[in-house]
């Protein structure tokens, strides 16, 4: 379902069916660049397991600097009734066609030392580990205290 006041147009299309799995994938919002907080048009989709809201995962299908260094192409949420179920993991592979659909052939995600969830994800995923970044005094997150990133990588290629 789409949120009011969220259009999809054409060069939106995405896969339909996308699911891995246990998961599965409704969109559920889709930001245009002018008011999305990442500057590029954003996908946002309901992860549901056995027709429930398990977490969001939202893809940003552009390759800027803010995406592939601070905040991931990919970003993830799971509810705590559902953690520790390898949910994201499976999201993230659900979600692999409409990356592809619009031309990515790697994923950037990005997260910080202390996130151990996050971390086990993205070893599960085969995701790279690629390097440590200081965050910038002007980036958002910055203010409540995060100074680190780690940059984890993606290959969609074979």
């Amino acid at each position: 379902m789409i949120r009011p006041g969220s259009t999809v147009d054409a060069d939106d299309a995405l896969p339909s069916g996308l699911a891995f799995a246990e998961v599965s994938l409704r969109l559920s919002h889709v930001y245009p660049a002018e008011t999305s907080p990442w500057g590029v048009r954003t996908f946002r989709f309901d992860m549901l397991v056995d027709g429930m809201v398990a977490g969001t995962i939202s893809l940003r299908p552009a390759t800027t600097h803010l995406l592939t260094h601070l905040s991931g192409q990919i970003g993830f949420s799971v509810e705590p009734g559902f953690r520790g179920r390898g949910l994201a993991a499976k999201a993230v592979r659900a979600l692999v066609p409409a990356a592809r659909a619009h031309g990515l052939n790697e994923l950037w995600f990005t997260t910080t030392p202390d996130n151990v969830a996050s971390r086990r994800t993205l070893e599960k995923l085969g995701c790279v580990l690629v390097e440590s970044v200081a965050v910038p005094e002007d980036y958002v997150s910055h203010a409540s205290g995060e100074r680190t990133k780690l940059r984890y990588r993606l290959d969609l290629l074979g």
